[in-house]
């Protein structure tokens, strides 16, 4: 006798009973549904179906020996002292100081002068100096409305020597927006009620998944999980392939593919609508920085703001920097004599300062160290974990929430090009720093957090979880557009999770993501897979502009076991990893390919991913959509490289 069928059966006979029990109790619920083993009945439709499962990670080993010797842990502390013009000036309250000293020329000798940066109006890209100042020799007074300054030194005597040469970024305190904040703040806590109010204080570090970052930051990992009992997020996911979707993800309640229905990139970008405002609207003050101001995540295809999306935008003296000849130098790790890391810690640092007891959200992204190779994130540990311990002296932590994260997984390298790279590049990691008083308040949202590391998660529900920070534990229903997409980190995230339920796009799920076992390479579903991939990618580039490509090698074919599927034998397609290189210019390229082994049809599944960086290739292509197809046709090879984001 068929197996389902005596099963429904059984299903109906035990379901006829419960519902004459039922009605015999007078109940006025019952469920509608009967498990056994795998499968659930679903009475009310009549089907057999399989039970959702718990998402499992794939495990892969994160110190194994070949990743450790290629993961660069030996690399020491960035510096940037003594390979720079000095510093001989600095900030003190309202007037900037000239230090002398170390100048290594008498002080009598040394003469500077200051000038303003600002941002010019409806141009993103666009930044305006004011006239010098008049010259000092000791000290000049600025207004508490210097925000962005830059600042030159020379010798008297030789007037086109430069001896210092510096750019600043101040917090101006703004009196006269004191009765605005104060009056949103003041009518939050009358309509909503929050139980508490937390500053928002979040670093990224582009590209970074989890381990690596556990690898290569042992000082501050330490720091986090055992010191500060943070949590550290292992199943965190990511909803795009670059920085771009999933700071979407984070600080808008729409998915990139929601926008595209929309937006083009030839409109403004303050449609997004992003959390600043609702944090701004509560009251609070905001900050954002990020240290590459021409390929950040909201820039890496020309997209523009018209209008500063916090209170405090460092944009304008970020490309005045970049503008300054030999300013950013060291692969841009180093501005001036001081590190990139630094810099944007000791802004954020500077703005908590500024406003003690008042709330602050703000922001970091540093992209430069570990964008282009993860193998540089053990160059910032100690830089992250000081800025920690600068938090905990000056008492930030006890009124903070910290998000330490990453945008998304690796994306190219030799760790990328591993086993273990197929699972980091989806991996991306999260960490949340509370208060220890926070959880002691509040064991069971303390609990709930700790369960949800080992959940599956992604930005989405940060941001949710930042929005209930925003109005925490409100007792009427709080004005910020939460979207559909998301559950906030405070409950707790089902088991069963999937990557549709969080939004994972199914190129990015790791979900019972494992290979079953790698073809030969002269197996003749290889042969197929490749080019269909191939004629994928072919696609993609431009005939015009760029040489057409042909098959390099195929470097391998897997079978996947895919998940959420019980009964493998009721395939129609399997599915294969399939990773190939090209020529010209040697580009690697990888997808997840379906194919049905009766037709030989086939099928990408999700995007293509390019595995290794654009190496000059592709300077007739404006966009960095399409510079990741192309090698231009006449291309010279010693061009300078062209990494896109």
């Amino acid at each position: 006798m068929n197996p389902k069928r005596s099963l429904k059966r059984a299903a109906l006979m035990l379901f006829s009973f419960f519902t004459v029990l039922a009605l015999y109790l007078g109940t006025k619920s019952l469920s509608l549904t009967y498990s056994y083993s795998d499968f659930q009945y679903d009475f009310t439709t009549a089907e057999l179906r399989p039970l959702d499962k718990e998402c499992i990670f794939p495990e892969v080993n994160p110190f194994d020996p070949y990743i450790l010797d290629i993961a660069g842990l030996k690399k020491g502390t960035l510096t940037c002292d003594g390979h720079f013009l000095p510093e001989i000036t600095y900030i003190d309250g309202l007037s900037i100081r000239i230090n002398a000293s170390r100048a290594q020329i008498p002080s009598k000798l040394v003469i500077c002068k200051y000038r303003n940066i600002t941002r010019v109006p409806y141009k993103d890209n666009g930044f305006s100096f004011s006239q010098w100042s008049e010259s000092f020799t000791e000290s000049i007074n600025i207004t508490e409305e210097h925000e962005f300054i830059h600042v030159k030194c020379n010798d008297r005597q030789v007037t086109d020597y430069t001896l210092s040469n510096s750019f600043y970024s101040l917090v101006p305190k703004r009196a006269h927006l004191n009765a605005l904040y104060k009056a949103l703040l003041y009518k939050r806590r009358v309509e909503f009620k929050p139980k508490e109010t937390l500053n928002i204080v979040a670093v990224a570090l582009d590209g970074l998944p989890r381990h690596q970052m556990v690898r290569s930051m042992p000082k501050t990992y330490k720091l986090l999980t055992q010191e500060f009992k943070s949590f550290d997020f292992t199943m965190h996911g990511q909803t795009g392939d670059n920085t771009f979707p999933n700071m979407l993800s984070l600080l808008s309640a729409n998915s990139y593919e929601e926008i595209k229905k929309w937006w083009s990139a030839k409109i403004p970008q303050d449609v997004f609508n992003l959390i600043w405002h609702d944090f701004e609207n509560a009251g609070y003050r905001t900050l954002f920085t990020e240290d590459n101001p021409t390929k950040g995540g909201f820039y890496w295809t020309g997209n523009q703001f018209l209008y500063p999306q916090t209170s405090y935008w460092n944009r304008p003296l970020e490309l005045a920097m970049e503008k300054e000849k030999d300013f950013l130098w060291k692969e841009g790790w180093c501005i001036g004599s001081r590190s990139i890391v630094e810099y944007h810690l000791d802004y954020l640092t500077r703005f908590l300062d500024t406003f003690p007891a008042d709330p602050v959200a703000c922001m970091t992204i540093i992209s430069e160290i570990t964008h282009l190779n993860i193998a540089n994130a053990a160059l910032v540990d100690d830089h992250i974990f000081n800025f920690y311990k600068i938090l905990e002296t000056k008492g930030h932590l006890n009124n903070s929430l910290v998000v330490f994260f990453s945008d998304h997984g690796s994306r190219w390298g030799k760790i990328r090009e591993t086993h273990n790279g197929v699972v980091e590049s989806r991996n991306p990691f999260l960490i949340l720093t509370f208060p220890l008083w926070f959880l002691k308040k509040y064991p069971q949202i303390a609990r709930n957090l700790e369960t949800n590391t080992r959940r599956l998660t992604t930005h989405f529900d940060t941001r949710l979880t930042l929005l209930d920070i925003l109005y925490f534990k409100a007792q009427e229903p709080t004005p910020p557009f939460k979207g559909k997409h998301g559950r906030c980190l405070f409950q707790e995230i089902p088991k069963n999770r999937t990557c549709a339920d969080a939004s994972i796009p199914e190129e990015h799920c790791l979900c019972g993501l494992k290979v079953e076992k790698y073809l030969n390479l002269t197996s003749p579903e290889v042969s197929i897979l490749a080019k269909a991939l191939l004629s994928a990618v072919k696609q993609k580039s431009d005939p015009e502009n760029c040489e057409e490509y042909s098959l390099g090698k195929v470097l391998h074919v897997g079978v996947l076991d895919l998940p959420n599927i019980s009964n493998k034998k009721s395939r129609i397609s399997l599915t294969y990893s399939v990773r190939l290189s090209v020529e010209p210019g040697g580009a690697i390229f990888e997808s997840t390919i379906t194919m049905n082994p009766k037709t030989n049809e086939t099928a990408i599944r999700g995007g293509i991913i390019r595995l290794n960086m654009y190496r000059g290739e592709v300077e007739c292509q404006p966009s960095p959509s399409q510079q990741m197809y192309c090698y231009c046709k006449g291309n010279d090879e010693n061009k300078q490289s062209v990494i896109a984001r």
